[in-house]
């Protein structure tokens, strides 16, 4: 059995006692130097987890060949950007308890003094500076790590017009503890190092009506917003397929396009992911209409990459983030999504729509070509709560000119299946 324990802020004090009970029940122990120091008393194996995964699946693979209760220890909790959705992925046949620790993200607001029910969360560790919010609408709690640093963050939307006003946690629950409020402009400035920091954005004056976050003496005032210039193909959906770069990689036809994104309703702040991507053609046009959103394409044939990249340059389109990889794999890169678009699954529709980070109310899409997917896509989504569920299917007949007549060219039908996410069960 493998129990994954979340040990918050790596503080004994901020231990609750269930898990230092749990803790020693466990007969091998697996953490971080840091972490296994939290529990002095512990009687049984202990193993140092490294920097690199790879070794630390392997010391974790031969524990669980002993047939004992192993406890892996992560920081923060196991839900939260965590070590969890890998463990998930390579020890799938093993029984896995989780049990939650305080997040990063409760300490950073509770410092703030502001609830964090309708905030939005990224994580910019190991991933790049692009799959941040173009705009920020409302608090945005974002993990730091490795080059990409709260300066960073900050010269990000100060290239783009906005002087937001950001909070910086860094080392929370520490002596050395670190929290700031201050301006794009001062903190791009900021000479202090930060290593994975936390820092909460906040809208800029005139965007929204937010809470006033607490402030310490490093507090500056929010200068105006600046209005930035955004450039790419604006709302343009239906292109011609002839304008995209396509290669030997399937592509998703212009009427059936606008379809499909008329069924996701996107809208111009969404997070949207396009599963199966392709060669980006209907990532191309969603973010289009997710203007000041991003969309994220998933696609896992190398050559599609390569045309999506390629797309996107043709295009101009710059809030478009492509994953290599499949899906639901790589979900751990994912933020919250507020629509879900699926082209190809692979045979692994079910894992994907169990898993997928989408939000209450976000919208899906699916397109099928066979009944039988179409049939397994209902019922998934019957049992995991979805709501509004709609079925369609569109035969396209293009009429092509033969000299001087018209002759049908017909297209292969296409089911649509949209839905919007409900309560869970």
């Amino acid at each position: 059995m493998l129990q994954v324990i979340g040990i918050g802020p790596g503080r004994p004090e901020w231990l609750p006692p269930a898990i230092t009970e749990l803790v020693k029940n466990c007969e091998i122990l697996i953490g971080g130097s840091r972490a296994l120091t939290l529990f002095p008393d512990f009687t049984g194996h202990q193993y140092c987890l490294a920097g690199d995964l790879t070794s630390s699946i392997a010391v974790i693979k031969n524990a669980l060949l002993e047939k004992k209760a192993v406890g892996v220890l992560v920081s923060g909790d196991p839900g939260f950007f965590s070590f969890l959705p890998r463990l998930k992925k390579e020890f799938s046949e093993e029984r896995i308890d989780v049990y939650p620790g305080i997040s990063s993200l409760q300490f950073a607001f509770a410092r703030a003094g502001l609830p964090w029910q309708e905030a939005t969360f990224a994580s910019v560790h190991g991933r790049e500076l692009s799959v941040l919010p173009q705009v920020i609408t409302h608090p945005t709690a974002v993990l730091t790590g490795g080059e990409n640093t709260p300066q960073k963050i900050a010269q990000f939307y100060l290239e783009r017009g906005f002087n937001l006003l950001i909070s910086i946690g860094n080392a929370l629950a520490y002596p050395e503890e670190f929290w700031a409020t201050m301006d794009a402009e001062h903190l791009a400035q900021e000479k202090t190092l930060f290593k994975n920091a936390i820092v909460i954005l906040y809208p800029a004056i005139g965007q929204d009506n937010e809470p006033e976050p607490k402030h310490n003496s490093k507090q500056n005032t929010l200068q105006d917003n600046q209005q930035s210039t955004k450039q790419g193909i604006g709302c343009r959906i239906g292109i011609s397929d002839e304008e995209f770069l396509r290669g030997k990689v399937p592509m998703t036809k212009s009427e059936i396009r606008v379809q499909v994104l008329a069924k996701a309703q996107i809208s111009r702040y969404d997070r949207v992911v396009d599963i199966g991507a392709g060669t980006g053609s209907i990532s191309i046009e969603a973010a289009g209409l997710a203007s000041e959103g991003v969309v994220y394409a998933i696609e896992h044939n190398p050559e599609a990459q390569e045309l999506i990249l390629a797309n996107q340059r043709k295009f101009g389109v710059s809030n478009l983030h492509l994953i290599p990889g499949a899906a639901p794999d790589v979900f751990g890169k994912l933020p919250p999504v507020n629509v879900c678009i699926i082209g190809g699954s692979n045979g692994r529709l079910s894992e994907i729509l169990e898993t997928v980070p989408l939000v209450e109310g976000g919208r899906i899409v699916i397109t099928a070509v066979t009944i039988e997917t179409v049939a397994q896509g209902l019922k998934l989504l019957t049992d995991l709560n979805y709501q509004d569920i709609d079925t369609v299917s569109i035969q396209v007949v293009r009429w092509k000119a033969v000299q001087t007549l018209h002759m049908a060219q017909a297209l292969n039908p296409i089911f649509i299946i949209s839905a919007r996410k409900g309560d869970a069960l």
